[in-house]
């Protein structure tokens, strides 16, 4: 037994989980176990996947760990409960039938193994059990949060957008709320100047913003369109933050994995936006007057529409299709003139084509010209 080919596997469902650290606790139970029974555990055998729903079974690193125990390099796995391998019965129970057929033993800290009948029937219940109880916890999290939001209560929204500050609940039970931050304030209202009465593009808004050296909410000296978009169609700056604006889908079809982000999704489920009308509107201080918000959003529109009109067709037929597999920026078409190529390059190098034949060593990669360092 000494010689045994062990693993660990080790899982927390959510980003908090993962900040609190309980993966430390189930990692340390488990190693403590190990060295009980005389196993000697490889760095590399160790398959953790944090902030990973158990929902799921596309986790990276249980993938990882099946592959592993079908190549037949894996003797003994240890988990430190069943519902640490999967919340869903159903998943449950393939993966540790997949498990036996290859040969690996399944040894749970929290349960006594066992071939009896009865301990088979006692795993299974554990298992339905642990499916029942995230079904209640979602259920009673859904329940808690619709009904604060009705009430008004602003510690059901996920912290404070820029331009405010999210002060939590007190312990004399004074409730969560938003207060103004004077200077960020400042930031929004011209922001939303610019746009509505100047009448900028967003592009025209973040050329603004950097022109007068003004910092993102992250402290970047560079603002990025799509959080100004964000702002603009934020409701909260007119008075009213909303509950609700996404929601949960079944797993949308994606053309290609999102930049800077896994190629499968994290948590099983896609996120739409909701319908304006099914959101909770939550009162809170406004930073500029509704009449201001609505002639931006009109404005908004208006620049969509146009942009629309202005739009041709796609010039190549991978544009937006494939990504670069450092970057993970897609591929795009562009034509520029020759006394534009830099270094004598074919006027080609930022078309579809040149970006395939640069991730080929053909060309040099785009973003390495651009910022003198490899993407």
């Amino acid at each position: 037994m000494n010689k045994a080919l062990v693993a660990l596997y080790a899982r927390v469902s959510s980003g908090q989980q993962v900040k609190n650290g309980t993966i430390g606790s189930q990692l340390a139970a488990i190693k403590d176990r190990i060295r009980e029974d005389g196993h000697v555990l490889p760095d590399a055998m160790l398959f953790i996947d944090d902030g990973v729903s158990g929902a799921t079974l596309i986790r990276p690193q249980l993938e990882r760990l099946r592959d592993y125990a079908a190549a037949g390099d894996i003797e003994c796995l240890y988990i430190l409960s069943p519902d640490r391998l999967d919340r869903k019965y159903a998943y449950q129970a393939l993966l540790m039938e997949e498990f036996s057929a290859y040969g690996v033993e399944v040894i749970f800290i929290c349960h006594t193994p066992g071939d009896t009948p009865e301990d088979m029937m006692l795993l299974q219940m554990q298992g339905m059990f642990a499916e029942y109880e995230r079904a209640k916890i979602m259920e009673r999290n859904r329940r808690g949060k619709l009904h604060g939001a009705r009430c008004g209560n602003v510690g059901v929204l996920s912290g404070a957008p820029y331009g405010y500050r999210y002060i939590r609940r007190q312990p004399d039970g004074t409730p969560a709320q938003y207060i103004v931050n004077l200077h960020e304030a400042s930031v929004v209202r011209k922001i939303f100047s610019w746009a509505g009465i100047e009448r900028l593009s967003l592009g025209g808004v973040v050329r603004r913003l950097a022109e007068k050296g003004i910092e993102s909410a992250t402290g970047k000296p560079g603002w990025d369109r799509s959080t100004v978009w964000g702002m603009l169609k934020n409701p909260a700056y007119k008075g009213l933050a909303v509950f609700g604006k996404t929601k949960n889908c079944a797993p949308r079809p994606r053309v290609r994995a999102a930049r800077n982000s896994a190629d499968i999704l994290k948590n099983g489920y896609s996120v739409i936006r909701s319908k304006p009308d099914d959101g909770i509107g939550i009162p809170v201080p406004a930073i500029i007057n509704s009449a201001l918000f609505l002639t931006v959003n009109e404005q908004l529109e208006e620049n969509r529409r146009h942009a629309r009109q202005g739009r041709r067709e796609a010039a190549y037929l991978l544009q937006g299709l494939t990504v670069c597999g450092h970057c993970r920026y897609a591929y795009y078409g562009k034509k520029v003139s020759k006394s534009a190529a830099k270094g004598g390059r074919s006027i080609l190098i930022t078309t579809v084509l040149g970006r395939m034949l640069t991730a080929l060593g053909a060309f040099g990669c785009v973003t390495i010209n651009r910022s003198g360092h490899p993407c």
